[in-house]
């Protein structure tokens, strides 16, 4: 179990010894809570080029990320409103091998482990298709705007490097959430982030021999997280 697991299953516990006595059902017209969870980055249509040439032999691995939210919610009968305001850590890894000696064909493989720190402002709309307290059971669809301020790269694993300036992107996405008394999950699906392309000429810090590298791709993330809502 790594860590990532450890500090889920904590946090769970806290939450659930923090609520087991509480048997109040959310029915006021305002709540507002925080979650704890992990996510998933999901990359499709993977290809890397050096200079024009698209490489062979390219890979990718998805990786857990950890995420924390503050969120409202204004209730309008079975319609909620939930603004959220969250920290993500996304992390993945781009495998690839880089030609070095044109002439002999040799290629160089590369590990490029890939971590942004983003702030996230979102905003959902929901309804409540079960609402027979202290059970809720919701489906929505929302939109996020993200501020990635830091970018930690590492290659194979021995060269490190931290990239800071503020990327702004953004998804909208769809979910399901559940509350058992205080007790709140959630479940949500962000569809393709529309530019998750990573050219690296544009961070100077790295080598020389991976300026002319170009990654592209698209990124989808599922998240799960859990929490408490008052």
């Amino acid at each position: 179990m790594n860590k990532a697991l450890y500090r889920f299953w904590f946090v769970f516990l806290i939450c659930l010894i923090g609520c087991i006595t509480e048997n109040k059902a959310q029915s006021s017209t305002k709540n507002w809570g925080m979650r704890f969870g992990l996510n998933a980055v999901s990359i499709a249509n993977y290809k890397v080029y050096q200079g024009d040439e698209m490489l062979e032999n390219s890979s990718f691995t998805n990786k857990n990320g950890y995420l924390l939210t503050a969120f409202a919610r204004f209730n309008i009968n079975r319609i909620f409103l939930q603004p959220e305001l969250g920290w993500n850590n996304y992390r993945r890894t781009c495998s690839f091998s880089l030609l070095i000696d044109n002439d002999n064909n040799y290629y160089y493989p590369t590990d490029l482990d890939i971590n942004f720190k983003t702030l996230n402002t979102n905003f959902l709309v929901g309804y409540n298709i079960v609402l027979d307290t202290p059970f809720l059971f919701g489906a929505f669809v929302g939109s996020s705007f993200i501020g990635t301020y830091k970018t930690d790269f590492s290659i194979n694993p021995e060269n490190r490097i931290s990239h800071t300036g503020l990327f702004l992107n953004y998804t909208g996405f769809l979910g399901f959430s559940i509350n058992i008394s205080k007790i709140y999950f959630d479940l949500r699906y962000e569809m393709s982030l529309p530019n998750a392309n990573l050219d690296l000429k544009e961070i100077p810090e790295f080598p020389d021999i991976y300026q002319d590298i170009t990654i592209k791709k698209t990124e989808s993330i599922l998240s799960f997280s859990f929490g408490i809502m008052f």
